[in-house]
C-alpha cells in the first residue's frame, strides 16, 4: 500500500533540540517524502511561535501543534483548536502562585511566563524556544486569549499531582530537561496529537491506512499506534517503541532517513 501523508514528531525525531540542528540527511527524507507525493505535517508540543528555526528549513502542509490541542493548514490558517477552559485556567494560575511554581502558558501564537522568570526563562532557552516569549507580571493576559498549555516548573511535584487527581479534566507529561527543577507540560487530557491528526485526515479525505507516523515520546503513541506505519526513533523508551510497527535509529543517526528508505522502498516494490 502506498501511503500519502507523513506526521513527524519535532523534538527528539525530527529536531535535535539541545543544539538547533536539523539532519540534512532528515531534510533529504523530507523531499523524497514530498517527491513521492506525500503531505508532510508537523506533528509537535510546541506552539507555533515555537516553530520558527524549523519552519525556516521545513515546510509544512499542516501544522498539529500544542499536543493537538491547535491545528493549521500551510498558511497558518485555524483547522480546529482545543483550549483549556477558563476556569480551569485560573485554577493553574492560583495553584502556581500558591506553591511558587514557574509557570508558562502556551497562547497559540505567543508564550507568556507568569512565575519564575529566569529559571523559566533558562528552561526556554536550553529548548531553544525563545521566539515570542514575554513576560507577565499581571497574571491577565489568560483572561483576554485561549491557553492552549500550561508549562509547570517545580522542584516538588506533590503539590502537582494533588492538584491534577482534582482536575481529571487535564493531563500531564514529564519533560525531561538539565534545568533546576522538574518541568510538566500541562494540557486538555482529551486532547492528544492524535485528535489533531485526525481533524487533518478529515480535512483531507483520508484515513489512518494512509498516514505514517515518527515519534520518540509518551505523547507520540496514540498515533504511531493509529497509523497505516508507526515508526518509532531508536531513543524512544521501550513503551513507546511497543506502540509502534517498526524502529529506527535514533535523530543524531539519521533515524527519519534509514526509515524513508526502508518505506519508499518497500511501496516500490509492492
Amino acid at each position: 500500500m502506498k501511503h500519502k501523508i507523513a506526521f513527524i514528531d519535532m523534538d527528539g525525531t525530527l529536531y535535535q533540540t539541545e543544539n538547533d540542528i536539523i539532519q540534512e540527511s532528515t531534510l533529504a527524507a523530507i523531499d523524497q517524502l514530498r517527491q513521492a507525493g506525500y503531505k508532510i505535517v508537523a506533528a509537535t508540543g510546541r506552539p507555533l511561535n515555537q516553530m520558527k528555526l524549523i519552519m525556516d528549513r521545513v515546510e509544512f502542509d499542516y501544522y498539529v501543534l500544542i499536543n493537538g490541542g491547535y491545528i493549521l493548514d500551510r498558511d497558518l490558517n485555524e483547522i480546529n483548536a482545543f483550549p483549556i477552559v477558563q476556569r480551569t485556567v485560573n485554577d493553574l494560575v492560583q495553584l502556581a502562585k500558591d506553591n511558587e511554581y514557574g509557570l508558562m502558558f502556551h497562547f497559540g501564537d505567543a508564550t507568556y511566563i507568569y512565575n519564575d522568570f529566569y529559571p523559566m526563562y533558562y528552561f526556554s532557552k536550553y529548548a531553544n524556544v525563545l521566539d515570542s516569549l514575554f513576560y507577565d507580571p499581571t497574571h491577565s493576559f489568560h483572561k483576554r486569549h485561549r491557553v492552549f498549555n500550561a508549562v509547570i516548573l517545580t522542584k516538588d511535584p506533590a503539590g502537582l499531582d494533588a492538584f491534577m487527581e482534582a482536575h481529571p479534566n487535564l493531563r500531564s507529561d514529564l519533560i525531561n530537561i538539565k534545568t533546576e527543577g522538574i518541568a510538566y507540560d500541562i494540557f486538555n487530557s482529551a486532547t492528544d496529537k492524535a485528535e489533531g491528526i485526525q481533524a487533518v485526515l478529515d480535512y483531507e479525505g483520508l484515513d489512518w491506512e494512509d498516514a505514517i507516523a515518527f515519534g520518540d515520546s509518551t505523547n507520540d503513541t496514540q498515533m504511531l499506534e493509529k497509523a497505516g506505519i508507526g515508526v518509532a526513533m531508536g531513543s524512544a523508551t521501550d513503551y513507546v517503541k511497543s506502540f509502534a510497527d517498526m524502529e529506527t535509529t535514533d535523530v543524531y543517526h539519521d533515524g527519519i532517513y534509514n526509515a524513508v528508505k526502508q518505506i519508499l522502498a518497500q511501496e516500490a516494490g509492492e
